[in-house]
């Protein structure tokens, strides 16, 4: 899942009043992990943590997070045939 805002996980935690430690208890993960996303330095997480996260500080996963497999592939028309065409990675 990649993250949509950084900062608004780290609001989200902060709102419902735990620390990146009482997190990092809570995912089995590491508060580096935490601090990371928060940053915008780790830019995506496992779905399973994603929505750990959102549980825990009570948001939709759409809220912080994308689901870069629901996201949209443009459709390109030609005469009379539709394609879609895969995202170039970055």
């Amino acid at each position: 899942m990649r993250v949509k805002d950084p900062a608004a996980i780290r609001r989200a935690r902060k709102a419902r009043g735990f620390s990146q430690r009482d997190l990092t208890a809570l995912f089995k993960c590491t508060q580096a992990a935490i601090s990371a996303l928060e940053r915008g330095t780790m830019k995506t997480c496992g779905a399973d943590l994603a929505k750990i996260i959102c549980r825990r500080v009570e948001r939709g996963l759409e809220d912080l997070f994308i689901d870069p497999s629901a996201e949209a592939l443009p459709s390109v028309t030609t005469g009379t045939r539709t394609t879609q065409h895969a995202k170039a990675v970055a």
